[in-house]
């Protein structure tokens, strides 16, 4: 299987919709083959120079970001696939951050 590390320079990511279990056809919650932890899919969006594009990224573990939070993925890849006459690219990250924003104090 090839992974390709996706360069994030240059692109903002807002979260589209919040962490939900990853799930194969019975409906039971997928685990990471070499961590057993359980695997969840967020929904993201990215926009860079080239436009917007909504990204489905699995990641070992909730994220604890909210929808319409800025974050960074962590260690992105992408994942090219086919089954049959189906094709895609999925994408996976270690972890999903929320990109907090500098705090305006007034003095």
């Amino acid at each position: 299987m090839a992974m390709i590390k996706v360069d994030t320079t240059g692109a903002r990511y807002t979260v589209g919709a919040v962490a939900k279990p990853k799930t194969d056809m019975e409906g039971r919650q997928r685990q990471d083959r070499v961590t057993g932890a359980s695997l969840f899919t967020t929904q993201l969006v990215k926009v860079d120079a080239e436009g917007a594009e909504i990204l489905s990224i699995t990641t070992p573990g909730a994220p604890a970001v909210d929808q319409g939070a800025e974050v960074r993925p962590v260690n992105l890849v992408a994942i090219p696939w086919q089954q049959g006459q189906r094709a895609g690219v999925a994408f996976k990250a270690d972890a999903i951050e929320p990109i907090h924003a500098p705090s305006s104090k007034a003095s």
